[in-house]
């Protein structure tokens, strides 16, 4: 636009069209031939004409300018296009709306009055339906051979009033693009509908794969559920079954100790007259033997029936374990010199512990009974006691441990199962009873370890990891994409921790305690409802609130949460909002508990374990490490400089790039300790190096180091912390 006009008038004139929206991005010149130029070059124009040849020439560039404008507003509605096709292709749309798009967007792209899509009914080439937007008219291919032409050839078929562009001959649902214009279509743009003919045909063969994986899976989820289902029923059957099972025992068992309880008083009996003859008296004892240990075995039988059903009472009371441990080495002093075998203790002078103490007495019994029958070649055996600091609170670790040759470390690791004798599956069930661990362990330097521990009593406890004000979320999920968007939308309100399937779900809920755990159904090694089972199981996690997810919409509208034990089930994906609802609605029905107290092991500056909670918990890895022959790396990283209150924006950076089973703590001025579980080698070294880059990108210098654990020599927790950070 060319505006000649006065000084005077020419700049209400200017603000007149500046106004109007359709005139606000056209260039405007103005004619400064007349000497008005000092007064007009002050207004927000294109451009001042001092000449008529300057004039033509501000014209021409103009002209230019706004054809280059509008090539690069077509270029980027194109780009926009062929994006959208690229984000559609992997999302799992509809036919009908990757149909929609294309139609709607080329138009736009193309300046075409209209582009309909061309589709091939049941891949037969007769006939036809000519989809425009949400209009759908048929087409007989049969007298139209414009259309059929471009479809056989597979090339771009002029037609009058417009272009047939055939899409790839792989995708036989969509034959083909048809655009209407007037015009007739440039190379350039035949080559781009050709493009987006292309990115079409992958877009709905992507789609098509997603949709026989949808099915697959729905097929797979409806199958799991059935099966699912099926063992339940099963389940509780075999439950009827055993507990009858446990009540004829119980019955027999009560039935046999009268008669054991007389042949044992008569033996005894005839043995005080001493009448009987050598032969008499020696045949006595061995009938007193054979009762007694009859009798053992009723009483083992009874103790097994009770475990088997959940049904062994608890008389818990504080006493002295270390005094235990003596007493049972004491007791059992005299088989140990039969069989040539050392037997001690190392214990402290006294270890109150808060539990059943004469069924502790019998598991301390049963475990060195069991070392001297089965340890070959053992020259000394040691009962241990001593108080293992955790974070998770304090415990008392007894062990058992043994010099002997171990031909088999497997056979040490499941001395438990029930299958290889009463005694040892009694010890687990009272041990696990008192909600203690017990484990077996074959150390590489020889023997084998049977240890266990049991909870102190609740003035002795130190706190567990202080709570933030927000309350803590439990995650479980094998979807890692999930998990980022889930931990983004409870991030501000919770505080979240993450595990990847059942197993570590568990773990995790035993030592951290959440508030509210969500968990997916569907997951590898351990499913969420058999976790779920477990947890309401133990005494520890029973009242912890459990949400479940699916990935299948309708499973949750097919089962109940109560039937399951959970407090809610939704399905995914779901909103971050509607996921932060069910959330909060979850921790308000649960039972309140009461507030963990602060105390060592937690750091307050950062929310990370300080130098108490990272020996603690490289004390149970080392261990882990050392009982299975998994790998454990340890890395440090020091920052090259003071970096004054900055450690919770570092902690935090590092947190993000963190992932189950490895964790980090905070051990004071910036210095971070990383211990990495199942991780060695070039593993570790390019996690620890992302994790300075992320410190770098957060503008703090690290400088870092790892240490191997089968590489260093030797020590326990607080001497590898040493090492690693001298």
């Amino acid at each position: 636009m060319v505006l000649a006009s006065t000084a005077r008038v020419a700049p209400s004139l200017l603000a007149e069209l500046r106004k109007r929206p359709e005139l606000r991005r056209v260039p405007v010149l103005i004619d400064g031939t007349e000497g008005w130029r000092a007064s007009l070059q002050r207004l927000d124009v294109d451009g001042v004409a001092e000449s008529f040849d300057s004039l033509e020439r501000l014209l021409t560039n103009s002209l230019k300018a706004r054809k280059a404008v509008e090539l690069d507003e077509l270029i980027r509605k194109r780009l926009e296009l062929m994006l959208e096709l690229t984000r559609m292709s992997v999302s799992g749309v509809a036919l009908d709306e990757l149909v929609r798009t294309v139609s709607s967007r080329l138009s736009e792209g193309l300046g075409s009055e209209r582009v309909a899509v061309l589709q091939v009914q049941g891949g037969v080439m007769s006939r036809g339906l000519l989809i425009d937007g949400n209009e759908r008219t048929p087409v007989d291919l049969a007298v139209t051979p414009t259309y059929r032409r471009a479809l056989e050839s597979r090339l771009p078929v002029e037609i009058d009033g417009g272009w047939v562009v055939p899409l790839s001959a792989d995708v036989r649902e969509i034959a083909a693009l048809v655009v209407r214009r007037d015009t007739p279509l440039e190379r350039e743009e035949l080559d781009y509908l050709q493009a987006v003919g292309v990115a079409l045909a992958n877009a709905i063969e992507q789609q098509q794969v997603h949709a026989t994986a949808v099915r697959s899976q729905e097929a797979l989820e409806d199958a799991y559920v059935e099966r699912y289902k099926e063992l339940v029923e099963a389940n509780n059957r075999l439950r009827t079954a055993d507990r009858k099972k446990n009540e004829i025992m119980a019955v027999l068992s009560h039935d046999l100790r009268a008669p054991l309880g007389v042949i044992i008083g008569y033996t005894h009996i005839l043995s005080a007259d001493g009448t009987l003859t050598q032969v008499q008296q020696t045949s006595a004892d061995a009938i007193s033997r054979g009762a007694k240990k009859a009798l053992m075995l009723v009483e083992s039988l009874l103790d097994s029936a009770r475990g088997a059903d959940g049904r062994i009472a608890l008389f818990s009371r504080v006493f002295d374990v270390s005094e235990a441990c003596q007493d049972a080495a004491r007791e059992l002093q005299l088989l140990a010199k039969e069989k040539g075998v050392g037997l001690r203790t190392e214990a402290p002078l006294s270890l109150d512990v808060f539990a059943d103490e004469q069924k502790i007495r019998q598991v301390l019994q049963n475990l060195i009974t069991n070392a001297l029958k089965h340890s070959k070649g053992a020259k000394e055996i040691v009962v241990r006691a001593r108080l293992r600091k955790r974070p998770d609170g304090d415990v008392a670790l007894i062990e058992v441990r043994d010099d002997g040759k171990v031909e088999d470390p497997n056979a040490v690791l499941m001395a438990f199962d029930r299958s290889n004798g009463l005694g040892l599956s009694i010890c687990r069930d009272f041990v696990e009873r008192h909600g203690g661990e017990i484990w077996a362990e074959a150390p590489a330097d020889g023997g084998a370890v049977f240890a266990f521990t049991l909870p102190m009593p609740a003035g002795q406890q130190r706190g567990l990891p202080t709570r933030k004000s927000e309350p803590l979320v439990l995650l479980v999920d094998d979807d890692p994409i999930f998990s980022r968007i889930a931990t983004m939308g409870l991030s501000g309100h919770y505080r979240v921790e993450l595990a990847r399937d059942g197993n570590e779900a568990v773990s995790r809920a035993r030592a951290l305690q959440p508030d509210v755990i969500i968990m997916d159904v569907f997951m590898p090694n351990r499913d969420g409802l058999d976790a779920l089972r477990e947890l309401q199981s133990r005494p520890e996690t029973e009242n912890i609130p459990v949400i479940l997810l699916s990935a299948r919409p309708e499973l949750p509208e097919r089962v109940r949460p109560a039937e399951l034990g959970a407090a809610d089930f939704v399905a995914k994906p779901l909103p971050p909002s509607v996921l932060l609802s069910r959330v909060q609605a979850a921790v308000q029905r649960s039972r309140a508990r009461p507030q963990l107290s602060a105390g060592p092991g937690n750091d307050p500056e950062t929310g990370l374990y300080d130098h108490i909670g990272v020996a603690n918990a490289l004390e149970q890895e080392l261990s882990r490490s050392v009982r299975y022959g998994r790998p454990l790396t340890l890395a440090v990283l020091k920052p090259l400089s003071n970096i004054g209150d900055d450690a919770g924006r570092c902690a935090a950076a590092i947190r993000q790039h963190i992932e189950t089973p490895d964790f980090v703590g905070h051990l004071g001025h910036g210095v971070f300790v990383v211990v990495m579980p199942e991780t060695q080698g070039d593993e570790a070294q390019k996690l620890v190096g992302r994790l300075v880059g992320v410190l770098a990108d957060a503008h703090v210098s690290y400088r870092s180091r790892t240490l191997d654990v089968k590489d260093a020599t030797g020590g326990r927790a607080e001497q590898l912390l040493e090492k690693l950070i001298s």
